[in-house]
């Protein structure tokens, strides 16, 4: 799946509004649940991808790594962006 968030919200540590644009570009209209996934089926998912990223943006980072513990964002992280982390 291409990762692709040129016009998209970008995440920082802190909430920030998002734009009547953003919000389109973003969301569906119809939230629906398929296989047990929000938007579209099984993963990837590009729209679940842009909504995500605008939730993320709207609620800041710091936020959101208060929903898992911590050695599951470090995890995350390695597998991500490699062993370099630690």
């Amino acid at each position: 799946m291409p990762e692709t968030t040129e016009g998209l919200p970008k995440p920082d540590l802190e909430p920030r509004p998002i734009t009547l644009e953003e919000y389109h570009a973003c969301t569906v209209e119809h939230l629906e649940l398929l296989d047990g996934y929000l938007c579209d089926g099984p993963p990837p998912s590009q729209r679940r991808r842009e909504l995500l990223q605008l939730l993320l943006a709207n609620a800041g980072l710091l936020e959101a790594v208060r929903l898992a513990p911590q050695e599951l964002w470090r995890d995350a992280l390695r597998r991500v962006y490699g062993s370099a982390l630690g």
